[in-house]
């Protein structure tokens, strides 16, 4: 039982009398029956900015073409005026079809084939004078008209819509089949297709018999794609949902690719696998997510598989960004790279390359205690520390002198203590201790307060990956 809700019933809601749902639309084309409904709700609006041929085929995604033809068949049957550009909708109580007269003799033998097809219910005036009018817009010979209406019969049963028989003659009207001779050629490729379709639809599990549509998209595969029937076979295999809609639109990607065998495609499909599997991992470890993997594929990924690197070994750099409070995929490309200039591209090599620099986290964590700064070592300390140790030649004892003197203060402020010694080529503590002027000249020019303020910057991170050896 079908029924209005109340809201429906008061809002926003254009009337399509029953007239025209039970004796026009079973025969119309759907594409027409779209622009009847969207062309009537525009009616009913009025000042709606759709209310052009041009938006409403763009709105319905259909070319004008089609849309004028639409409007001229619903002229012709009375439903609608069209004059100029103003488009006026009739009642289908006073419609007015356009008088087209038929040769009763011409189309009486086809009137008896055709009712002996569709035994099972009587054909109407209305959906013979649609065959009619088909026949007589494209040239289609009646014999020819006939052999459709057999050949959809035997795909659809006797309850074939007349929708279908026109959609299928119109389709090879259009491509130019018009002849008897050419209709019953074409019809009979189509079953030799028809049959290597039905184990294709059987693979992945539909119950439903290929009709003209699933035969032409086979045609296709077969003929224009050229994949061989065994090809288009185990793909069907692969699919899970979708249907013919979802193989046609991965045989035309693999079509695309070069891909027309089926060892190249299972091979394309593993990679595929694999990559969007490595990407989902990559980003839980650093903690984000993104609906579509697909850029980040392209852009890092894949990229990084063609340098030479394990997936192990990408992942192992994308725990290291985590816990260095490195979250995003530039924040890893540049990690990765640091990797790459270092020759580390197995998961091993680069563990090796973390576990060197964070050999010196020791030390790292002892002038941080002195200075008052609390957490972790992360990249930015060991980034400072790689300056006054290894670019300074600063020894442990003077940076943890140097601490001392900046306790409570920031990172910034003991690098600026660092700085004038190194100028001053103090190289021990008791130098240090006679810099105490110099010293105190930095401490008067420097922040005073305990705010911990840390920030990246481009030397930063290229020095996250400084490696110290034992003798430095």
């Amino acid at each position: 039982m079908f029924k209005l809700s109340s809201e429906a019933a008061i809002d926003g809601i254009i009337s399509v009398e029953n007239k025209f749902i039970v004796e026009y639309m079973p025969y119309a084309d759907g594409d027409y029956v779209k622009v009847y409904l969207y062309g009537l709700s525009l009616a009913a609006r009025k000042a709606d900015p759709d209310d052009t041929t041009e938006r409403l085929a763009r709105r319905l995604d259909l070319d004008p073409a089609t849309v004028a033809a639409a409007f001229e068949y619903w002229e012709d049957r009375g439903l609608m005026t069209k004059l100029g550009d103003d488009i006026t909708y009739l009642s289908t109580r006073t419609a007015r079809p356009k008088i087209k007269k038929f040769d009763v003799d011409k189309y009486a033998e086809f009137n008896r084939l055709a009712q002996l097809s569709v035994s099972g219910r009587q054909i109407a005036p209305n959906e013979y004078h649609e065959y009619y009018a088909l026949m007589e817009k494209f040239g289609m010979e009646w014999q020819a008209m006939a052999l459709i209406v057999r050949y959809c019969v035997n795909l659809k049963g006797d309850n074939v819509a007349c929708q279908y028989i026109l959609a299928v003659a119109r389709n090879l009207a259009e491509d130019g089949y018009r002849s008897q001779s050419d209709v019953e050629n074409r019809l009979e490729e189509y079953g030799v297709y028809y049959n290597d379709l039905c184990a294709v639809m059987n693979a992945f599990g539909s119950g439903k018999r290929p009709d003209h549509e699933a035969v032409k998209l086979y045609k296709k595969w077969k003929l224009t794609y050229k994949f061989a029937p065994d090809v288009i076979l185990k793909v069907a295999e692969t699919i899970k949902r979708g249907g013919l809609a979802a193989l046609d639109t991965k045989l035309t990607t693999y079509f695309e690719l070069g891909l027309m065998t089926y060892d190249k495609i299972d091979g394309y499909e593993t990679e595929r696998h694999d990559l969007y599997k490595l990407a989902k991992s990559v980003n839980k470890t650093l903690g984000v997510y993104y609906e579509n993997v697909d850029p980040e594929i392209s852009s890092y990924i894949k990229p990084y598989l063609d340098m030479g690197f394990e997936s192990g070994a990408i992942i192992a750099a994308a725990d290291y960004c985590m816990k260095n409070g490195l979250k995003t995929l530039p924040d890893l490309d540049t990690v990765v790279r640091k990797f790459f200039a270092k020759s580390a591209l197995t998961e091993k090599q680069v563990k090796a390359e973390i576990s060197a620099e964070n050999k010196y986290d020791g030390a790292i964590e002892k002038v941080l205690a002195a200075v008052g700064i609390m957490g972790a070592v992360n990249a930015s300390h060991r980034a400072y520390y790689s300056k006054w140790a290894r670019d300074w030649n600063m020894p442990q004892d003077v940076i943890e002198y140097a601490a001392s003197l900046g306790a409570g203060k920031t990172l910034s402020y003991l690098n600026a203590i660092l700085s004038a010694w190194h100028d001053g080529g103090v190289t021990t503590v008791e130098q240090a201790k006679a810099k105490n002027t110099a010293y105190k000249e930095v401490a008067a020019t420097s922040p005073s307060d305990n705010t911990v303020v840390e920030r990246y910057t481009a030397d930063e991170l290229n020095a996250m990956f400084t490696v110290f050896t034992d003798d430095e």
